[in-house]
């Protein structure tokens, strides 16, 4: 006899009419007694009523619903089973001609039955559907299982965005998210999204030929752990980084896109936040199919402007109404003013009177800070934390996260539908 280390099988047993279940008590006590899956019998049900009431009660790991149930049938049992006792996996029983047609498994699977066996399955059948019922419960364990489960551990997809080049916008992007991974260490990636230059990688002193475009050869068998090969972690911190491509023959990869590049971008961001809490993507001054997608599975966009000139005003605004003409959720544009000095030549009210939106943060104009940052490719937020732009950064950090968390609490979904789509 086999070893039986697992505990037992715990099963509620339908009865539509007295000694109905005689057969299948015997098969599941004696003919199942020697195999490594061993059953309980808790309960009897003999009407779809009482099972659905001895699954709330009792909480058995399966119960065998027989499709013929006086009163309510099995089909309204598994609906009101998979309602009220969601952790009880429900199986119908059907006579054998009709546990084969697939009509009857589609209205089984359609009530929340999680499988269909004939009332004549042979016990290697029994066994092998009993142990994967049973087993359900262990996806708790997956890491997956808080995702979704835990308000506070929610993935959190965020692009940061401008509508012209050298407003600082991939400055904001390398300091923020190294700070949110001084704060959530190994749960941050950045996704260098443009297709040339690899500044992400210039700004944070990271050597590497890994890059976006090379995952693309890996489209249609794309796993976590090839994704990992073109991670590059950086040094002073936990984050990760996925860097841009720096050769100029893969510049395409963010403008011009069909539908198999679509997919494969689909998949990309959707195996990212599975695997990391947050995930910054720094994108491209521009508007495209690529990018415009990568906004719409982003529970924030980070708009960031400046007052400098009349172009990056009017620039702005143009992007913010695209976003908005994309059924963006205005509470989700959030326009970031950055190099803010009363030297500038604009106002933020002007901004705001441009864009019809209020600007929800100001980075200071720090120079002294910036340059040399960038050039030694340290983040200053690292390098220079006591300066007035990494003291900035960390107070947005906070003020994101405080967000974050107030938005998954009060969604329960973890605000994942920032649109219309």
């Amino acid at each position: 006899m086999a070893e039986k280390t697992s505990p037992a099988i715990r099963i509620v047993l339908t009865e539509p009419q007295p000694g109905a279940a005689d057969a299948l008590r015997a098969q599941l006590t004696s003919e199942l007694g020697g195999s490594v899956t061993e059953v309980e019998i808790v309960g009897y049900a003999r009407d779809g009523l009482e099972a659905a009431q001895m699954a709330t009660q009792m909480t058995p790991d399966v119960i065998l619903v027989h499709e013929e149930l006086p009163g309510m049938n099995g089909y309204e049992a598994c609906e009101m089973i998979s309602l009220a006792a969601p952790d009880v996996a429900a199986a119908l029983l059907a006579e054998p001609d009709r546990a084969a047609r697939s009509d009857v498994t589609t209205r089984a699977l359609r009530a929340g039955a999680r499988a269909v066996l004939s009332t004549e399955s042979p016990a290697e059948v029994l066994t092998e559907t009993l142990d994967n019922l049973a087993n359900l419960t262990d996806l708790r364990a997956q890491p997956e299982y808080e995702l979704i489960t835990d308000p506070m551990k929610m993935p959190v997809a965020i692009a940061i965005t401008g509508a012209k080049g050298g407003i600082g916008k991939t400055t904001v992007a390398s300091n923020l998210a190294v700070n949110f991974a001084k704060r959530f260490p190994d749960e941050v990636l950045l996704v260098d999204f443009y297709g040339q230059y690899a500044n992400v990688s210039l700004m944070l002193d990271l050597s590497s030929n890994a890059s976006i475009g090379e995952l693309a050869s890996f489209a249609s068998e794309l796993d976590i752990n090839i994704i990992e090969t073109q991670l590059v972690r950086h040094p002073a911190s936990s984050l990760k980084v996925l860097p841009g491509c720096p050769k100029l023959i893969d510049t395409q990869l963010p403008t011009v896109m069909g539908q198999g590049e679509i997919i494969f971008l689909a998949d990309l961001i959707g195996l990212l936040r599975r695997h990391y809490r947050f995930v910054f993507f720094d994108v491209p001054p521009l508007v495209s199919r690529a990018s415009n997608y990568v906004f719409s599975r982003c529970q924030y966009i980070l708009l960031i402007s400046n007052l400098i000139d009349l172009n990056t005003l009017r620039d702005t605004a143009t992007l913010y109404k695209q976003l908005m003409e994309m059924r963006i959720a205005p509470e989700r544009i959030k326009i970031i003013l950055n190099r803010a000095s009363r030297s500038n030549e604009f106002s933020t009210d002007d901004l705001e009177q441009a864009t019809h939106a209020k600007i929800a943060f100001q980075l200071p104009d720090d120079p002294a800070t910036t340059q040399p940052s960038i050039n030694e490719g340290a983040p200053c937020v690292i390098s220079r934390p006591n300066s007035a732009l990494a003291r900035a950064i960390r107070e947005l950090t906070e003020q994101l996260a405080g967000e974050m968390a107030e938005m998954v609490l009060a969604t329960g979904d973890g605000g994942s539908h920032v649109g219309g789509r």
